[in-house]
Order: C-alpha cells, then structure tokens, then sequence
C-alpha cells in the first residue's frame, strides 16, 4: 500500500469495497382510475356469448286516434331501425422472463406486472368510452372554459326531454372540473344540493350527489389541462359495451426460449344506442 499526499481512505480509493444495493420495495407508476366499464350499459353480453354483431331493433312510440262514428279504423306500419354492437377490439398485454433472471432477481417481476396487465387492457376500454362523450349531439359549455350552474341545468334538461329514466344517470368531470365545481356555491352549499355525508370531496373517485346525480371524477377523462376535457351527464343505456373475452390470463414455459411467458387478452365492443340520453360538457 502506497502513501502519498491524501492519507485516509475515501469512496473512490474504497470504491470496490462498497455496495450497491437494490431495494425489494418498488416505486410503481400511478394508475388512473377507471369508471366507464361499471357505468355504462353492460346488459347485451349476455346475448353475445357468440358471434361478432348483435343487431338491436328500435321500438318507436305510437300515436293515438280519433275513431269516428260509422268508420274503420286505421292500422299504423312501423318500420324500424337497428342499431348494431360490433364486437371486434381483440387486445393483449403479455411479459415473459427467461429462467436466469427469475432465478436471479431479487424483486418477483412476474408478480409486479400481472396486474399492470389487466390494467393496461381496463385502461383500452376506459379510453374508447372516454371517447365517446364528444359524439352526443347535445353539448353545453366551452372547451377550456369552467362550466357554470346554468350548463349542468340545461343538461339536465335534455335528459328530461329525452324521458330519460331518473334511475343510473351520472355526471362524469375530470380533476380540472373538479376543481372549479369546489369553487361553485351551488355545488358545495347546503342550501342548493344535498351532497353524501354534506361534502363534496370525499376520498376515491364519486365526490357525491348533486342535483340528484352521482359525480363521478376520473383522471382519464378525455382532454388536457391546455384545452379543456370531456367531461358528461348520461344516462347508463347512452351507450352499450360489451365485453365478450374478459381478461383471461394464460401461461406456460416456452423450452426454445428458457422462459415463463404470461398473456392476457379481451375482447370487447362499443356502440352509441341512444344519442339523447347523454350530453357532451365541454369543461375546464
């Protein structure tokens, strides 16, 4: 050993003789929280067990007459329309580990993204439904803009005109709404809305009732903090998804590759089938 002008050990000169140690606590990426696929209209897959289109027929109202006296009466012909459930989005997500590493690793990788999987298929649903608010002919508000008590009124209003049911209607922002619904006296006061356990901002993702609605918050509502989101009011029948393939997961060892290999797949559709019962808000 040599002596010289520094005369103590330091991390360099030590360098071989310190560790490098690898945490068995990982730092997971936040995951957005996925409403769509439980508030929307589930109940034609049980018709869908096979095949790739489902054709729903559309019943149209009737109209009373008045009979005269000494007349016959006159029979009205319905010609009606279909509306039609396409199931072919076929997606997956699979990882595979080759038998060294999972032999060698100190952190159970097959472990961390088997649900990191299923997320990333629940997220491909998410998105598409996510997709469809700014497809409702009625709209209230400005992209970009908060919206104000009178949007969510008129809302409210082209559901009512449209008869939609009272029962599974929903209001569906994003973080930036949220935020300017906190700021809004109708919305957190007592004296215009009854919200669960009288406040607005409880943990997870359904802030309350307001105006008889459930309001939901997603950070995967479509849009940006820049250019507005597409926030909603609906009702559940609005739109239909079907998922025919649920998430399945598969694994098997592959001898060619030395390797565990892990697959899940689904198998879904999506379809707008009453265009009056959902109203597109273009928020903050």
């Amino acid at each position: 050993m040599a002596t010289g002008s520094t005369e103590f050990i330091d991390t360099t000169t030590a360098a071989n003789a310190i560790p490098e140690l690898w945490s068995r606590a990982t730092q997971d990426q936040r995951e957005d929280n996925l409403l769509l696929a439980r508030l929307f209209d589930r109940q034609f897959e049980k018709e869908m067990s096979h095949g790739d289109i489902l054709h729903v027929l559309n019943i149209s109202n009737m109209a009373a007459r008045t009979k005269s006296a000494n007349t016959a009466i006159t029979y009205e012909t319905a010609t009606e329309t279909l509306t039609d459930i396409t199931v072919s989005t076929h997606e997956y997500a699979a990882i595979a580990i080759e038998t060294i590493a999972k032999k060698q690793q100190a952190i159970d990788l097959i472990k961390k993204y088997t649900p990191k999987m299923g997320h990333a298929l629940a997220h491909s649903v998410d998105d598409v439904l996510a997709g469809r608010f700014d497809d409702f002919s009625n709209t209230v508000g400005t992209l970009g803009t908060p919206t104000s008590y009178s949007d969510w009124l008129r809302a409210d209003q082209y559901l009512n005109d449209a008869m939609a049911p009272g029962r599974d209607r929903f209001i569906y922002i994003g973080p930036a709404e949220k935020k300017n619904l906190g700021e809004m006296q109708q919305f957190v006061g007592r004296d215009y809305s009854k919200v669960n356990d009288d406040t607005a901002f409880k943990n997870g993702d359904r802030l309350g009732t307001w105006l008889g609605y459930p309001v939901y918050m997603s950070s995967n509502c479509e849009g940006t903090n820049a250019a507005g989101h597409d926030c909603g009011m609906a009702h559940k029948e609005a739109i239909a998804l079907v998922i025919q393939v649920d998430m399945p997961s598969y694994h098997f060892f592959d001898i060619d590759y030395l390797a565990d290999k892990h697959a899940v797949e689904q198998l879904y559709g999506v379809a707008e089938m009453r265009d009056d019962h959902g109203v597109f808000v273009k928020a903050a």
